[in-house]
């Protein structure tokens, strides 16, 4: 057996194979087998008609066929084996000649994970992070969280009032805590939704103590008093109005520190996408843009829509959504592969212990989650977190 390799653009390669006349013969006892028990013809039970009736009637390139089948599989294994390469899609086959008593050609393309010349990323994370910021939270913006909690409280005493859920729904996730998860696909590639779990939760009951406020027309708004019985109404943790400023800054600063890790990564992510060099498989592009749009069908259908309201709302075809994505989707795919070349060279790799410990979470948190495709999911998130907390403290 002949292999040559040519590598095409775009990240695939491709396979010239020559299998030997000699070589091709030896795949015919099986060929015939899997053809003569798949076939029943007059005078015979199924399985049982010889070669040369099953010849005569359908000819000899039923038989080549299936040693043709044989022999490319064989030939394709050892051609990945050989020069070492990952296929990232199903290979794209021709056979280019096939006789009996002749040698069996084919081409065999098929994209591949590309190689990845990584720049100097430490030093390019080092320079894209900066001098780090001052995490502070001052007095106006706790105030300001407080007064749009009061807002949300607010009771009106008119059908046709101004609605204030939005109101009610901005405020509540600074006493509540913060889930800044991400899809996985990110530049991060790391979900933080687990972050901020243990904090004080505050349950959002109306109260009726009220005291006019202020009017909107013929609306007259009471808005609660600032006190510690306003503070009580967010549940058994606030005995003081104090407690409730006490939580408001708190999670107040985890937001500021989370924006602020997000955006420093992002910067390094940015950075090194732009420094990178990646032959990016086509097959590689396509599959993130399958990802996004399955993420984004997920994402309508749990806040009650569905995806053909969410298309004619839009305008757009599935294919013109993917086409408005491509180049997030690249990027998207550039980043990964970029974590994961440096996750190799810095052996920053998730244990199985540090992935059975939020598998945990997942499987208690996820209905039907299966169990396989969640190790998977966590093993690539935790190993990008791991990467991109030591790209952050890269010196």
């Amino acid at each position: 057996m002949k292999i040559e390799k040519k590598d095409l653009p775009k990240g695939e390669v491709e396979f010239k194979i020559v299998v030997e006349e000699k070589e091709f013969e030896t795949y015919h006892a099986k060929a015939f087998t899997t053809v003569q028990s798949s076939l029943e013809l007059d005078g015979f039970r199924k399985g049982n008609a010889p070669e040369n009736v099953i010849v005569k009637k359908y000819g000899d390139m039923i038989i080549l066929e299936e040693m043709a089948n044989l022999a490319l599989r064989d030939a394709y294994t050892k051609a990945i084996d050989e020069h070492k390469i990952l296929p990232v899609a199903e290979p794209q086959i021709t056979i280019t000649k096939i006789a009996k008593g002749n040698p069996l050609e084919l081409t065999i393309k098929v994209p591949v994970m590309p190689e990845v010349k990584l720049p100097a990323y430490k030093k390019l994370a080092k320079e894209s992070v900066g001098t780090e910021e001052k995490i502070e939270v001052t007095d106006k913006d706790i105030q300001d969280v407080l007064e749009e909690l009061r807002k949300g409280r607010a009771t009106e005493r008119e059908i046709h009032s101004h609605s204030h859920d939005e109101h009610n729904h901005n405020s509540s996730a600074h006493t509540e805590g913060h889930d800044h998860s991400h899809d996985g696909h990110d530049h991060e590639g790391h979900d933080h939704a687990h972050e901020h779990e243990g904090h004080d939760h505050v349950h959002n009951e109306k109260t009726e103590k009220t005291i006019p406020s202020t009017s909107l027309g013929t609306n007259e708004i009471h808005l609660p008093e600032l006190n510690d019985e306003f503070a009580q109404s967010f549940g058994e943790n606030f005995k003081s109005l104090d407690d409730l400023k006490s939580k408001v800054s708190e999670n107040l600063k985890l937001e500021k520190e989370q924006k602020a890790r997000e955006k420093r990564r992002s910067a390094i992510m940015e950075k090194l996408v732009a420094e990178t060099k990646i032959d990016m498989p086509e097959a590689i592009i396509e599959n993130e843009l399958n990802s996004m749009l399955s993420q984004m069908k997920s994402d309508v259908t749990r806040f009650g829509g569905t995806w053909e309201e969410y298309l004619t709302h839009s305008s757009k075809t599935e294919e013109q959504l993917k086409s408005d994505w491509r180049k997030d989707a690249e990027k998207r795919a550039m980043s990964q592969l970029i974590l994961h070349r440096i996750a190799e060279a810095e052996k920053l790799i998730a244990t199985d212990e540090e992935i059975e410990v939020e598998l945990v979470r997942v499987l208690a948190s996820v209905q039907d989650a299966d169990e396989n495709r969640a190790k998977s999911y966590l093993y690539q998130v935790l190993t990008n977190e791991k990467v991109l907390k030591f790209l952050e403290e890269s010196k």
